[in-house]
């Protein structure tokens, strides 16, 4: 995570765990870190309980513009975390999404990991 967000030691990060739900059913389930010290007076729970668009909190509370992303994809089977969370059975097929945000300066702003249900969602990519 330090890594993946260029950080030197000693540097705050913020944590926080979320669950997406439409229509009721919890579908992902969401890790974010983010460097402290862009984010002066976001808190964890802030963070965790935001129901928009993360990105556009980023942009209108606190300046910080996200511009491009890497993403790691990836199946794997759920693990007791994603039972609890997602209400899914243990070795159910999900869609691990790791993302890499950056900003215009090309600094790394955001790490997230996303598990996403397979058997109500589906990955759609356009490309050209």
């Amino acid at each position: 995570m330090a890594r993946a967000l260029a950080l030197r030691n000693g540097d705050t990060v913020l944590q926080a765990r979320r669950v997406l739900s439409f229509g009721g059913v919890p579908i992902i389930l969401e890790d974010i870190w983010l460097p402290a010290a862009p984010f002066k007076g976001l808190t964890a729970e802030q963070l965790a309980n935001y129901q928009g668009p993360m990105y556009a909190l980023f942009e209108t509370e606190f300046n910080v513009r996200m511009v491009r992303a890497e993403e790691k994809i990836r199946a794997i089977a759920a693990t007791q975390l994603h039972v609890q969370h997602l209400n899914v059975a243990l070795g159910t097929p999900l869609l691990s999404v790791e993302r890499v945000a950056y900003t215009y300066r090309d600094e790394p702003m955001e790490l997230r990991r996303g598990y996403y249900r397979t058997d109500t969602h589906y990955y759609h990519n356009a490309l050209g």
